[in-house]
């Protein structure tokens, strides 16, 4: 149960705070975009409101998910009287009272759809929107320190708020597009698109202006930026956020460009990368919710690693292609282990072969990809090197856990007992998904649709990746493992990005973003290739 429970509050924490963006950004949309009225069109109000609502709902609805997983953790430890311990902290009440002003905020928001324009409505909603804010100052690291909390917890309300109005402004303009393509004569989409502009520089503003004093006051030097699981998110989420504001740039040149009369590039263009740029902006606040199960390096909790032993980590170096047999693996993970245990050299052995093996089943497929922009049909059938590269990570979680059909041990039982196995399941079925999906839709035009499995799919995998973590309080070796899944997720991340870019964007950009792709396949190929875990050298037997 432990580590079912880990592996889903990193994905309902995303969940969260993706439904808080749709539903408080929904709020700012409809009053600075929209501006409800005697002039708004009710029409593009009740589409907004009406996403608004589901925000809402499903806030309510990940805010409780949440608070009934952390009940059945407790329950495995303290017993069944886990639930009135539980209702009796902090946490629980802030959460609880959270899930209810979401859902009373849901139920106002289906009756503001009914009159849209109603003034009256639109106060009640944006009230509610500001408490379902406010309570989550309960609900961060913030509200557990002894010292600045006050000034920490205002900083992370108006940190969340300005991405929820950026995030969620942003899915109500990519949802808007449909409908302005067919109904160019009455959406004046140039000018909605210029308002969300400016309200969007202001909530970057705003979101810099409280993030920085944060990422000082948690992280706090150099080392803890290096050398903790906490800093490297940070950076992670520094170099999304780059990627991000790029597009975003793109953005505003094109919506200063759709002033200019006969200008259609806030038509051919802006929709499009705006939607690269959400699902940045999504996997962003899924890399933010993945900080909070992290300790904050200015706490000081475990041994940081150096810049050395980072540069270590992804130097080039040759693959491991030797590997214990399943008998010993098998023979090993049914053996107790003592909770301060070191690992073994079989562990790193197997492990290092674990992931040495599928870089080089992507270097092969990404080397196909880049003989593919010369359209060699043969090229064309690189995504079928993902079918065995999702049979080699079943069968080796398979072998490495001990589970069928290599031990006794349940797949589905295992997997709930389990972060890591769990997480292993779910990649092998993407990658399989996603080999048999591209694969048809480049070798059949009449399935080119189905090219957009890829980068949805991709996208999914490295949010997979980066809410992957080995332990909440990491020592250093475990810390060197999960910072090559943090870059490989963000890796993943960006490969969605290039490819929805490359399907959606024609020339040149479009094969800007096709070319990213490959490369951004390529790196993640090489960091698997160049995994060594932990940096321990294994001595040959």
């Amino acid at each position: 149960m432990q580590g079912f429970a880990d592996f889903v509050d990193s994905l309902l924490g995303g969940a969260i705070l993706v439904a808080l963006s749709i539903a408080v950004g929904g709020v700012v949309w409809g009053l600075a975009v929209l501006r409800p009225g005697p002039s708004a069109e009710p029409r593009l109000l009740r589409r907004a409101v009406s996403l608004m609502a589901l925000g809402a709902a499903a806030l309510a609805l990940a805010q409780a998910a949440l608070l009934a997983v952390k009940v059945l953790l407790l329950t495995d430890y303290v017993g069944p009287d886990a639930f009135a311990r539980f209702t009796a902290t902090l946490q629980f009440r802030a959460g609880a009272a959270r899930a209810s002003v979401a859902a009373v905020l849901a139920a106002a928001a289906l009756s503001l759809r009914a009159r849209p324009t109603s003034g009256r409505r639109w106060a009640v909603v944006t009230l509610l929107a500001a408490v379902v804010t406010l309570t989550g100052a309960w609900l961060v690291h913030a509200a557990g320190r002894l010292e600045t909390r006050a000034t920490l917890m205002t900083l992370t309300v108006l940190h969340q708020l300005a991405a929820a109005v950026w995030v969620g402004g942003l899915i109500q303009l990519v949802a808007l597009w449909p409908l302005a393509r067919r109904d160019p004569g009455t959406i004046a989409w140039p000018a909605l698109v210029a308002r969300f502009s400016t309200v969007a520089m202001l909530a970057l503003l705003t979101l810099l202006a409280a993030g920085l004093p944060l990422v000082w006051l948690y992280v706090g030097s150099f080392e803890g930026f290096i050398g903790t699981g906490y800093g490297s998110l940070v950076l992670t989420k520094a170099g999304l956020m780059g990627v991000a504001l790029a597009l975003a740039a793109l953005n505003l040149r094109a919506a200063r460009e759709g002033r200019t009369a006969g200008s259609g590039t806030v038509r051919r263009r802006l929709p499009y990368v705006a939607e690269v740029e959400m699902i940045l902006l999504v996997s962003l606040l899924f890399v933010a919710a993945s900080l909070s199960s992290q300790p904050p390096p200015i706490d000081g909790a475990g041994e940081r690693a150096t810049w050395s032993e980072l540069v270590e980590v992804f130097r080039p170096k040759w693959p491991s292609l030797r590997t214990p047999s399943v008998a010993a693996k098998v023979a090993a993970a049914t053996q107790p282990v003592a909770f301060d245990a070191e690992r073994t050299n079989l562990a790193y052995s197997w492990s290092n072969f674990s992931h040495n093996v599928p870089g080089l089943f992507l270097l092969g497929m990404s080397v196909l990809a880049l003989a593919a922009w010369r359209r060699p049909a043969w090229a064309r059938h690189w995504p079928l090197g993902l079918v065995g590269l999702a049979v080699f990570i079943f069968l080796r979680t398979s072998a490495s856990e001990g589970t069928w059909p290599f031990g006794p041990i349940g797949v589905l039982e295992n997997a709930l007992a389990n972060t890591e196995a769990l997480q292993h399941r779910i990649g092998a079925a993407l990658a399989l998904a996603l080999g048999l999906f591209e694969w048809r839709a480049r070798s059949a035009p009449e399935a080119r649709k189905l090219a957009y499995v890829f980068p949805v799919l991709a996208a999914a995998g490295g949010l997979l990746l980066l809410t992957h973590s080995h332990t909440p309080f990491e020592p250093k070796s475990d810390y060197l493992i999960q910072v090559t899944h943090t870059v490989m997720g963000a890796l993943a991340v960006l490969m969605a990005c290039g490819r929805w870019l490359e399907l959606r964007v024609g020339a040149p950009l479009g094969r800007v973003g096709g070319a990213a792709s490959t490369v951004a396949m390529l790196l993640l190929a090489l960091v698997l290739v160049f995994y060594r875990e932990a940096n321990v050298i294994v001595p040959l037997e």
